[in-house]
């Protein structure tokens, strides 16, 4: 008797380069012949997502690698006297995006499909806008490095949530009903990662936008109930502050082993490969699991 197909519902962490982890994890779910019904990314991870939905996880890894060979810094001080940004990675970015993502199957696909943003303020006059930026920004990444700090030594962490009370930050939630053409599905993925000053301050519609990690880097709360769920993340600070009651009927992926990449290294193309083929190599090893985890009875 042939096996019913499997379901489910993939939620992929931000992180920047290390969420090429998640795209080897992703590529080996796909290839299994697992159906993802529904996806969730954040940030790095709503590109990611992307790239599995469009069937171009090793086409996106070999372009991204080879763009990486021939960037040799991350900072660029010089550019600054030509009015340009120092930093080359919001550029790579986006020709990554455009060659490893497929916007007209994303804009077709009856696969449900969620990423998350957040609503920073409304833009103003130039000055107004230039000052709120300079008052946010540099306050919220200290803020989340500290915060970060207090979950592994297992205090809870205060400052990003006094920050979006005081500034009435508020999470957007995009699906599929607002991938209406191409440029509006690239401006979504780079609100989900806009993180100043190397990504840039996003802005659309009158509204400026940060990472959207900054409030759940592992977006697990919109799928639909009856879907097992599988979690792909990076660090153990992305789930401890979630309930534990969202991690019913969830299996969790996190590196075995430290990632040989980190976020923002955009000159590290043997990094971007390995953390690729690692994310690959940790699916297998857990193929048993998940699949015991799949066919088990719905924990309801």
């Amino acid at each position: 008797m042939r096996e019913k197909k499997i379901e489910i519902a993939l939620a992929i962490a931000g992180g920047g380069c290390k969420a090429l982890y998640a795209l080897g994890v992703g590529f080996k779910l796909r290839k299994w012949g697992i159906s993802i019904v529904e996806i969730s990314g954040v940030s790095a991870g709503s590109a990611i997502g992307m790239m599995i939905l469009s069937k171009r996880e090793e086409e996106g890894i070999e372009y991204f690698e080879e763009i990486l060979r021939r960037n040799n810094r991350n900072f660029r001080p010089w550019e600054l006297l030509l009015g340009k940004r120092p930093w080359p990675h919001e550029n790579m970015y986006k020709r990554t995006l455009r060659y490893s993502i497929d916007y007209e199957k994303i804009q077709k696909t009856k696969v449900k499909f969620f990423v998350q943003a957040i609503k920073a303020f409304p833009r103003k006059n130039k000055i107004q806008n230039y000052w709120n930026k300079l008052r946010l920004i540099p306050r919220t990444m200290r803020a989340v490095i500290l915060d970060d700090k207090d979950l592994e030594n297992g205090i809870n962490p205060t400052r990003v949530q006094k920050i979006i009370e005081e500034w009435n930050l508020t999470e957007v939630l995009y699906t599929n009903k607002d991938f209406l053409n191409h440029e509006l599905i690239e401006q979504i993925i780079m609100n989900s990662s806009s993180i100043p000053p190397v990504i840039s301050f996003q802005k659309i519609n009158e509204e400026y936008y940060l990472d959207g990690g900054l409030t759940n880097n592992l977006l697990l709360e919109p799928f639909s109930t009856g879907l097992k769920k599988i979690g792909i993340y990076y660090e153990n600070t992305t789930i401890l502050t979630k309930p534990k009651n969202i991690f019913k009927n969830t299996y969790l992926i996190k590196p075995e082993k430290g990632l040989p990449i980190t976020t923002f290294d955009y000159t590290n193309s043997v990094g971007a490969r390995e953390a690729f083929e690692l994310g690959k190599k940790d699916a297998e090893n857990k193929k048993d699991e998940i699949y015991k985890f799949l066919r088990q009875k719905w924990e309801k």
